[in-house]
Formats: structure tokens, C-alpha cells, sequence
């Protein structure tokens, strides 16, 4: 019964201040066509990937999760009812893809950019996703 209630009271100071401990970076979002979320060593790649995708004349932007709990739900139905896609760039199967869908709530398609076995992505195989969910 008190481990209960020590864990409640945790997961309650967590969702109590929500806002004060979500952090994101977000680049070009205001006019993003392609959002690629992303976070830790794989934002770098996310973000020279967006960068080179506008400088093709593609709208990307980036949301670099500086925490990825809570994840920032709000954000990300936002950003997604603007968007024509959206692509989560992480170096793993595919854990944080699922809590993307979850907050896109289906407004946009969304694709994951992964890889298993701990090797960098290269911003090459991100632009390539970019180029592929704005053409549809």
C-alpha cells in the first residue's frame, strides 16, 4: 500500500508539471509541410537533413525532443493537423514511433527513419524520407 502511494505521488509530481519539464528545440516549424521529430545523437542528422530539404525548395522542419518524457503530446497534435507528414528519425526499432502516432491522432501519415544495432543515421537517408512524404 505505501509503494502504491509513493508511486502515485511520483507519477503525479511528473504529470503536475508537465510543462515545466517538456523540452523541445523546434526549427521552421510555422510553415513545415514534413515534421521530423527526433532526439539525442540522431537530431543532428534530423537537422542538417531539414536544412538541406529547404534548401531544395521542400518545407521540413524539426522538433528535437530534449525530453522524451512526457512526451509533448500538445506539440505534436498541433504540428501535426498542419502537416502533410511526419518522420521520426531514431537509432532503434522503433520505440518512440508508436508515442509519435499515438499524439499525431492519425491527422498526418507518420514513418519512422530507424536503425537497429546503434549506428548513426546518416542526414542522406532522412532527406530521403523528407523527399518521399511530401511527394505522398
Amino acid at each position: 500500500k505505501a509503494q502504491e502511494k509513493m508511486v502515485k505521488r511520483l507519477v503525479d509530481k511528473i504529470r503536475l508539471n508537465r510543462d515545466k519539464i517538456i523540452s523541445t528545440k523546434n526549427l521552421y516549424l510555422d510553415d513545415a509541410d514534413v515534421v521530423v521529430v527526433s532526439y539525442g545523437i540522431s537530431a543532428r542528422s534530423a537537422m542538417q537533413a531539414v536544412r538541406n530539404a529547404r534548401n531544395e525548395g521542400i518545407k521540413a522542419g524539426l522538433i528535437k525532443l530534449e525530453t522524451i518524457w512526457p512526451f509533448p503530446e500538445e506539440l505534436i497534435r498541433e504540428v501535426a493537423s498542419g502537416a502533410k507528414a511526419m518522420i521520426m528519425a531514431e537509432i532503434n526499432g522503433g520505440q518512440m514511433v508508436r508515442e509519435l502516432e499515438r499524439a499525431a491522432c492519425g491527422s498526418c501519415p507518420v514513418t519512422l527513419v530507424g536503425n537497429y544495432g546503434g549506428a548513426i543515421l546518416h542526414p542522406a537517408t532522412i532527406q530521403s524520407a523528407i523527399s518521399k512524404a511530401v511527394k505522398g
